[in-house]
C-alpha cells in the first residue's frame, strides 16, 4: 500500500472519528428510550414531503446540468445526468468531496465527455452556489441579528453559572478547529502531488467557465438553480410542521437553519454526519427551541437535536434512494452501450 492509499484512509478514518465524536458528545446524555418515543411522536407526512422535495433539487441540478453540458457543444440525456448527480450525492455521504468525481466519471463512461470539461461546469455550479449561499447568510444577519446577538450575550452572562452552556461552548470550539483544520487540509493538499494534477485540468476548467457564457437555454439555467434552493429551503421548513415543538417557526427562521445546515455540510465529515445536528442545533436554541444541555443532567429529549436527526435522516435516504437508482440507470445503460457495440 502507497504513501497516497494511507493518507486518503487516514483522512478517511479522521473524517469519520470527528463525526462519531460529534454525535457522542450529542447524544451521550440522550434516553434512547425516550428518544424513540419522541421520534414516533414525528408526523410522518410532512417529513415524506421533505423527501419529495430534497428528491426535486436533484432532479432540477441534473436538469441545470445539461444546460451547462449543451453550451459546450456536448449532448447528455436528462435521464443520464440526473442519475450521474444522484451518485455523487450518494458518494458523498461516504466520502467526502468525492461526489463531484464520481458524478464526473459517471457521466464520462454512459456519454463519454471529457471529465476535465464536466469538471469545469460542477465548478461554475459551485461558484453559483457559493453566491446564493453568501446572499442567504447576508439576509439572515440582518433579518436575525437580534437573535443573534442576544444568544452570545446570553451566554457570556451566563457560562460559568451552567455546566450546559459551558458545553455549548465547547461545542462552537469544535466546531471552529474543524473549520480551522479545513482550511490548513487545503493548504496541505497544494503543495501535495494532488494539487499538481488539478493544475492539469486548467485547460478544461476554462472550457468548463465559458460555458455559462454560451448557454442558449439561460432561462432553464436560472429556474432550475432558483428551483435547487427553493427545494433546499422548503425540505427544512416543511419538517417544522411535523415537530410540535417547532411548528410554530416562521419561514425566515427556515432561511436561517438553511445556511446554519449549508455551513455544517461543508465541515468534511461524510453526508454532514455530527457537524449538521450540533449547528443545526445551537441555531434552533438560538429560536428558543428547547433548552441545550450537553453536560450532567442534560434534557433527554431535546427537541433541538431531534429535529436535525429527522431531517438529516431523510435527507439521508433520498440520497439512498435517488443513488442506488442513478447506479441502476448508469449501469444498465453502460451495458447497452457495450452490447451495441
Amino acid at each position: 500500500m502507497n504513501k497516497k492509499v494511507i493518507l486518503k484512509v487516514l483522512k478517511y478514518i479522521a473524517s469519520l472519528g470527528l463525526a462519531f465524536g460529534i454525535l457522542y458528545l450529542l447524544f451521550k446524555n440522550q434516553d434512547p428510550v425516550r428518544l424513540v418515543e419522541e421520534i414516533q411522536k414525528v408526523d410522518g407526512k410532512w417529513v415524506v414531503l421533505s423527501m419529495i422535495f430534497g428528491g426535486w433539487a436533484y432532479i432540477s441540478r441534473g436538469l441545470r446540468w445539461i444546460v451547462l453540458i449543451d453550451a459546450l457543444g456536448y449532448k447528455s440525456s436528462k435521464l443520464h445526468s440526473i442519475a450521474a448527480v444522484s451518485v455523487g450525492y450518494f458518494t458523498n455521504m461516504f466520502i467526502p468531496r468525492a461526489g463531484e468525481i464520481s458524478r464526473c466519471t459517471a457521466l464520462n463512461q454512459t456519454d463519454k465527455i471529457p471529465v476535465d470539461k464536466l469538471f469545469g461546469t460542477i465548478l461554475v455550479e459551485r461558484v453559483l452556489d457559493l453566491i446564493f449561499l453568501i446572499f442567504l447568510i447576508s439576509l439572515i444577519i440582518t433579518l436575525k441579528f437580534s437573535d443573534i446577538f442576544n444568544f452570545y450575550k446570553a451566554l457570556q452572562s451566563q457560562q460559568n453559572e451552567s455546566a450546559g452552556h459551558s458545553n455549548l461552548l465547547l461545542l462552537f470550539a469544535i466546531i471552529g478547529v474543524l473549520v480551522i483544520s479545513f482550511i490548513f487540509l487545503n493548504k496541505w493538499l497544494k503543495k501535495s502531488s494532488f494539487y499538481d494534477k488539478v493544475l492539469d485540468f486548467i485547460e478544461g476548467l476554462k472550457e468548463g467557465f465559458k460555458s455559462i457564457k454560451n448557454m442558449k437555454r439561460k432561462s432553464a439555467f436560472w429556474f432550475h438553480s432558483f428551483s435547487i434552493w427553493i427545494m433546499y429551503f422548503l425540505m427544512t421548513y416543511i419538517c417544522f410542521f411535523s415537530m410540535q415543538e417547532t411548528s410554530h417557526l416562521t419561514a425566515g427562521d427556515g432561511l436561517f437553519l438553511l445556511v446554519l445546515g449549508g455551513i455544517g455540510m461543508v465541515i468534511p465529515t461524510p453526508g454532514g454526519v455530527g457537524s449538521y445536528h450540533a449547528i443545526v442545533m445551537i441555531g434552533l436554541s438560538v429560536l428558543g427551541v428547547g433548552v441545550v444541555f450537553l453536560g450532567e443532567g442534560g434534557d433527554p429529549t431535546n427537541p433541538a437535536l431531534l429535529f436535525p436527526t429527522i431531517v438529516h435522516v431523510a435527507q439521508s435516504l433520498v440520497a439512498i434512494i435517488m443513488g442506488s437508482i442513478g447506479l441502476l440507470v448508469l449501469f444498465l445503460s453502460k451495458k447497452k452501450n457495450n452490447v451495441v457495440s
